[in-house]
């Protein structure tokens, strides 16, 4: 779960992505997960680390600008623009060589990193009763918005979510549980929501009745940025 540890009150979201195209996936991700994620961790106090690969929507034709994004809660605020955020990672493990051989470093990898902090925890009934599978949910559904400006868009929002969407949501047989977030810096997009979910499934007729709704549309036909994507 992203936020049952209340003593670890910041979550960052680092996505990532390779710019050296003579580095496969398969060596990325050995080095990620078995050198800079653990650097990072014992580096920044993280009490959880979980990495999620892009998988397109059905039916969509998108090309991910972020293949992977790795999901960190920590004690420490973030304090690193877009520009430094890749100096920031690799801080933490010195690129050099191991076992003669050039280890992934900053020319290899772009990064993308923001911290937030947590407004909202929701659980389906199905979760609170344990009546789910065992294991963290396989899929993770990131939605970053930001609305309208003005007092009228953020608490447009605020009901959306608090007393309609993720209620609906839970009535999915593969819902687990959604944690909201507001950006620590205050850029744009402020919002963020992770919805944990066992599968991609969605029915289309489901999906038109959850965003087809008034409070849904007062959110949606003003936002000004909307960015969903699912990860597993």
């Amino acid at each position: 779960m992203l936020l049952a540890n209340a003593t670890a009150p910041y979550l960052w979201l680092v996505f990532a992505r390779l710019t050296n195209p003579t580095i496969t996936d398969f060596q990325f991700n050995t080095w990620y997960n078995t050198q800079l994620l653990p650097s990072f961790m014992a580096n920044h106090n993280a009490s959880l680390a979980v990495r999620y690969k892009y998988i397109p929507f059905a039916n969509s034709t998108r090309t991910p600008t972020w293949p992977y994004v790795a999901v960190y809660k920590t004690h420490e605020e973030l304090n690193a623009t877009a520009a430094s955020a890749t100096a920031h990672i690799f801080d933490l493990h010195h690129s050099g060589t191991t076992n003669g051989k050039r280890d992934i470093g900053p020319d290899d990898v772009a990064i993308e990193l923001s911290a937030w902090t947590p407004v909202q925890t929701f659980e389906s009934l199905r979760e609170g009763r344990g009546d789910v599978p065992e294991g963290r949910p396989r899929v993770a559904c990131i939605v970053r918005l930001e609305p309208a400006a003005g007092a009228d868009g953020e608490r447009n929002v605020e009901e959306w979510y608090r007393y309609q969407h993720l209620d609906m949501l839970s009535m999915l047989s593969n819902y687990r549980r959604s944690t909201r977030y507001r950006s620590v810096d205050g850029s744009a997009p402020r919002w963020l929501a992770i919805h944990e979910m066992d599968s991609t499934h969605m029915d289309p007729y489901v999906g038109e009745v959850l965003m087809g709704t008034e409070l849904a549309h007062r959110v949606m036909d003003t936002v000004q940025i909307f960015d969903a994507a699912n990860w597993i």
